[in-house]
Parts: structure tokens; sequence; C-alpha cells
């Protein structure tokens, strides 16, 4: 009996892990605590199973096991993600360009949110800094959360900021990242006349850059990217959403390792 209340009192922290694993982005401590508890209980069912002790039951020793098999599983994609994030927050200057590309962001009233003025801030300060100026495809279209163009209202604030109209062409169709860069990609190709290929910078997030680097090879679009920095109350509940977009676009080969650490446990522990 004792070794099912071991198994529940696991169960029950891997439960709270999972609800509040977006705090691990934010620094908070009670995550962090819960994982550290679940690796050590973790080591325990192997470290036992070693001492050849009869008493214990194997589906105890897998079901532990592959609760710690996973959950490091899942913190070595979330380490390798934050790297990245840093990686991609140092700014590179650019000196030319035919296109700046500028991602849209969701949002539920015409006021700009933090995370897409950023964008639009660091759009402007790209393009000011050429000598020769770049058209600036704004892309976002509606969203299933709101019926407002992002790319219409990303438009309007770049004439604000004194762009000429001439120099913004409008990407409106777009619902999510991916379509972000083919419809933008798609333009560029109708657009560009010349026979050499056109020079292309995308702004968006730092946080947003190792997705939208991934999607762009898909595509087979060369571009560079410029970061714009998010604050950090807005930069940590973002990083935790792309976070789980990039586990939902690699989730095959997540449930394929899966099956795998199951089939290896009980070959292991199973007489």
């Amino acid at each position: 009996m004792s070794f099912l209340a071991y198994i529940i009192f696991v169960a029950v922290l891997e439960v709270a892990l999972v609800f509040n694993v977006r705090y691990l982005f934010s620094r908070h401590p009670a995550p962090t605590l819960i994982a550290v508890i679940i690796f050590i209980l973790g080591l325990i069912p192997p470290i036992i199973r070693l001492q050849k002790l009869p008493h214990l039951s194997p589906l105890y020793t897998i079901f532990l096991s592959f609760i710690f098999s996973v959950d490091l599983m899942f913190l070595l994609i979330m380490g390798i993600y934050s790297f990245y994030v840093k990686h991609y927050s140092r700014d590179e200057k650019i000196d030319h360009a035919d296109y700046i590309v500028v991602l849209g962001s969701k949002f539920m009233s015409k006021r700009i949110p933090p995370i897409l003025m950023s964008r639009l801030e660091k759009t402007l300060e790209v393009y000011h800094s050429m000598d020769d100026k770049p058209l600036i495809i704004v892309s976002g279209g509606r969203s299933s959360i709101s019926k407002i163009q992002e790319s219409t209202i990303m438009r309007e604030f770049l004439l604000e900021q004194g762009v000429p109209d001439s120099s913004i062409i409008v990407e409106g169709k777009s619902i999510n990242t991916a379509e972000n860069l083919e419809y933008s990609s798609i333009l560029i190709r109708n657009h560009w006349e010349a026979d050499s290929n056109p020079s292309i910078v995308i702004v968006t997030s730092e946080f947003h850059i190792p997705r939208a680097k991934r999607l762009t090879k898909r595509i087979g679009l060369a571009a560079n990217f410029v970061p714009s920095i998010t604050m950090p109350i807005f930069k940590w509940p973002a990083m935790f959403r792309e976070f789980t977009a990039i586990i939902w676009y690699y989730r095959y080969t997540i449930e394929t390792v899966m099956l795998m650490i199951i089939v290896l446990l009980i070959c292991t522990f199973v007489p």
C-alpha cells in the first residue's frame, strides 16, 4: 500500500508541475522545486531495483522512471529553446535590405499591444538606418480572437511615424506565423523584378525568432532576422506559448521518443 501512496504523491506533483510550468519562464521557484523533487524521486526506483529488492513492483518502477525521463526530455527542450532566445537577442546591424517584413501579433483592440509595438519601433529603427529605403511589408490578418486586421493597424502606425505610403505593402490574409511568412514571400516574389535575389530582413520578437527561422527554412525563404526586445513582463508568458508551439511542431518525434522510453523501461525492469 505504501508503494501506491508513493505513486499517487508523485502523480500529484506531476500534475502540479504541468499546471504551473509556465512559471518556469518567469523564474518562479514553485515549479522548479516541484521539478527537483520529481527528479529526486525518479532516481529512487532504479536504485532500489539495482539492489534487487523483491518487494518493489516493476510497474511502480516503470511509472516513476517514465515520468522522470519525460520531464528530463522537456527540460532539455526548454533549455535549448531558452539558449536560442538569448542567442537571437543580440542585435545585428544591417546596412541594406530590399524588403523589411514585420510579423504581426494578435491583439483585442485598436490599441497596439506592447509586443507588436516593439516590433514596429524596431522596424522604424532599421528603416531609418538605411540610406536606400526598403519596402516594408506589414503582415497580419484577422484572427479568430479579434476581427481587427493587424496589418491595417500596423500600416496606420507607420504612416503616422512618417513612412510614405508608397513604401508600405500590406499583407492582410495571414492568421499565423507560417502564413505570415508564406504570404509575404509570395508578395515579394510577385513584386521583385530584378534577376538577383532580394535582400530580406524579418523583424519579430526575440522569443519568436527560433520558430520563425524554422518556418523560413521550410518554405525556402532566405532572410536575415532582427530581434525586437520584449519587456520581461510580456516576454515570459510569450516564451511559454512559443515553447508549447515548438512542442506541437515536434509532437510526432516526441511521441516516438516517449514510446521508445516505455519499451526500454519495460525491457529493463520487467523480468
